[in-house]
């Protein structure tokens, strides 16, 4: 009888710490997740303020940061810019879907009078070229943003990528 008395007790305690453990790995991920979404809101936050300093620091300075948005409406320095960036790079690029000026164009969604034109490029040559062209584009001396961007093989082991981008423009 008390052997059948200690198996029913340590069957129970089995369970019963089964349950438990249970609800405690649940419970340790949880904490897991919200520490990491935690950083990820610090680092957001600490990007925010770093942001702000700049712009302090940036009135002080001869370059506003107002003077980051192209104000030549007819894009033709920009355009140059990435066909330049293209032929130093050896991709074929292609320009298309440019689309508007700065009295046609959309507002952007900024408090200044900053005007959205899209455009469209597809460029093809060796996988390092292209994504050298992508990397570069994000350091242009000019504000253009990437919102959609397909990379896929061609032919000869070349790679093409087609992006749709955005030029911003300042009126004048």
């Amino acid at each position: 009888m008390l052997a059948l008395w200690i198996a029913v007790d340590f069957a129970m305690v089995s369970h019963y710490f089964n349950i438990f453990d249970n609800t405690s790995r649940q419970t340790l991920e949880q904490i897991a997740a919200q520490r990491q979404e935690m950083a990820q809101l610090s680092a957001e936050r600490d990007s925010y303020l770093r942001a702000k300093q700049d712009l302090v620091e940036l009135q002080g300075k001869a370059v506003q940061p107002e003077d980051f948005f192209s104000r030549d409406v007819t894009l033709v320095n920009e355009i140059k810019t990435l066909e330049n960036l293209g032929q130093k790079l050896k991709v074929a690029l292609t320009l298309s879907g440019l689309s508007g000026t700065v009295t046609s164009a959309p507002k952007a969604k900024t408090q200044g009078e900053i005007f959205v034109v899209p455009y469209s490029i597809s460029v093809t040559g060796d996988f390092s070229d292209v994504v050298a062209f992508i990397e570069t584009m994000e350091n242009l001396d000019f504000v253009t943003t990437l919102s959609a961007l397909n990379i896929s093989a061609s032919s000869d082991s070349k790679v093409s990528a087609s992006l749709t981008a955005n030029f911003y423009l300042r009126q004048q």
